[in-house]
């Protein structure tokens, strides 16, 4: 999973939105767990979207889901090609036909409309797992169940297949050195593998391993006791041979026989999945900033190319002077890049042709949160915050299942003197349970309960994030901070 990547913006020739240049029609579809966009046809995208729901269906049968009204939609994009593709994320390496994004500032989904849908349902399973549950799960686990449902079909019909046959790890195991067993079971995430040749086959072992795991009902309710072990503290192998009652060496034994046999999978009738999708046409604008607004909002603003960025969202508002979604798009730049009056009078214009704009809400709260923290006046600040709230209200009133939302409501209150009080905590809640995937919002979430002595709490918040199979410099932080609060727990005499 590419989640986040480093991106260096590739300026593209202003002349690209000219209104010679032809304009790719962009649809969106809503249905009841996703926002689709797409460049493509109507009917496809009807047809990609019923696909998603299928899939979420199956997931649900198997697994049991959160009810509807509690779920943010996952936005998908589906581009035309490569060159689209790297529009929104011009650092993406070569081979890749998509990938999926959790930050702070947006959760989603893009990829080449009709390459490898594998990839999404590879991700959407990760995102799945995240809503539905603590995210404690081994690395491997997480990544081979993913692998798992990755080649699922879901008929219109209801009949469902998963467990399919995966080719291209089936050849890395039969081609390929395989990894210890000890280092896969110990192993946080694939961050933990060094080698293109040996992370494929972390990939490839996890889905084999699993793959055993679910093809027998009593080796798959054990995997519930082994991961409770795990995350109580046992050392993973340890926890595996009292769980399963063989060593590495027998299980990679008991793997390759599994593999050379005859694999299984599984074929269940699911309810008919007939979801009320529908369709709305963007503005003209969306040709020109739709993907260059994915680029603006990049997990590190720093890495963009944020002058060439700028200038081209500043011609795209020119073009297209009272469209909110080219307005918007524009504030976010100019308050990365740019002047924050500029920002200031784009989202003010977008906010009034579209006062419900979620995202222009939250930009316009952001600049005057600064405006407040900046502010010489202690009286002067106050009433810059309190506008700012203001904004977050309507975000709130036009989305309540934004989990930005929240998280800027619970980070505006952390000046105050009586932060974090009972509302904050249940605020950071809030946003956790629409983004469970985003570390960032947990780690502020863990730390506010954790100066409220809620140490339990704060913990069951950390360890996704130290247990992150993707890496990254959250899981060091994590760790550091689970440290402190077992300081913090022993000087107080506390468990």
């Amino acid at each position: 999973m590419l989640s986040v990547v480093r991106c260096l913006f590739v300026a593209l020739s202003l002349s690209a939105l000219s209104p010679a240049t032809a304009l790719a029609d962009w649809r969106r579809a809503e249905s009841p767990h996703f926002i689709v966009y797409s460049d493509g046809s109507e009917q496809t995208l009807r047809d990609y979207t019923a696909k998603l729901e299928r899939f979420d269906s199956l997931l649900r049968f198997r697994f049991g889901g959160v009810q509807d009204d509690d779920i943010r939609k996952l936005p998908v994009y589906l581009v035309s090609d490569d060159r689209s593709l790297r529009i929104a994320q011009p650092a993406l390496p070569e081979g890749f036909d998509g990938y999926y994004s959790t930050s702070d500032n947006d959760i989603f989904a893009i990829l080449v409309r009709g390459r490898d849908d594998d990839i999404l349902l590879h991700e959407y399973s990760h995102h799945f797992m995240a809503k539905n549950s603590n995210g404690q799960y081994p690395g491997w686990l997480s990544e081979g169940f993913a692998e798992y449902f990755a080649t699922a079909t879901v008929s219109a019909g209801g009949s469902a297949s998963f467990g399919l046959p995966n080719p291209g790890r089936q050849y890395s195991l039969e081609r390929n050195r395989w990894l210890p067993m000890e280092t896969l079971l110990r192993a946080k995430g694939s961050f933990d593998i060094e080698g293109q040749t040996a992370i494929g086959m972390y990939y490839a072992q996890s889905w084999a391993l699993t793959h055993w795991l679910l093809a027998d009902t009593e080796r798959a309710r054990a995997v519930a006791a082994y991961v409770a072990a795990v995350n109580g503290g046992q050392d993973p192998v340890e926890a595996w041979q009292a769980t399963f009652g063989m060593t590495p060496d027998e299980l990679s034994n008991r793997l390759r026989s599994y593999l050379n046999g005859r694999m299984t999978y599984s074929k269940v009738d699911i309810p008919t999945v007939r979801p009320v999708i529908t369709v709305t046409r963007l503005s003209p604008a969306a040709d020109a900033v739709l993907l260059r607004s994915i680029n603006a909002r990049a997990p590190n603003p720093e890495d963009v190319d944020g002058p060439a960025l700028l200038q081209t969202l500043r011609t795209a508002a020119a073009q297209f002077p009272d469209d909110p979604l080219a307005l918007v798009a524009l504030g976010r730049a100019e308050r990365q890049w740019g002047d924050d009056a500029a920002a200031e009078t784009a989202l003010v214009r977008a906010l009034e042709g579209q006062a419900d704009n979620v995202e222009g809400l939250l930009l316009m709260a952001d600049i005057l949160e600064e405006r407040g923290d900046l502010a010489s006046d202690e009286a002067e600040g106050v009433r810059q915050r309190r506008q700012a709230q203001g904004y977050l209200r309507r975000a709130f009133e036009a989305d309540p299942t934004d989990y930005r939302v929240y998280a800027a409501l619970a980070r505006i209150r952390r000046t105050a003197p009586d932060y974090p009080n009972a509302n904050d905590l249940q605020t950071w809640i809030l946003a956790i349970k629409y983004a469970p995937q985003v570390m960032s919002i947990r780690g502020d979430a863990a730390i506010a309960l954790m100066e409220t002595g809620h140490y339990s709490d704060a913990v069951t918040l950390l360890t996704p994030i130290v247990n992150n199979p993707h890496g990254g410099s959250s899981v060091e932080w994590g760790r550091r901070l689970l440290e402190e609060i077992s300081e913090r727990r022993g000087a107080a005499g506390t468990e």
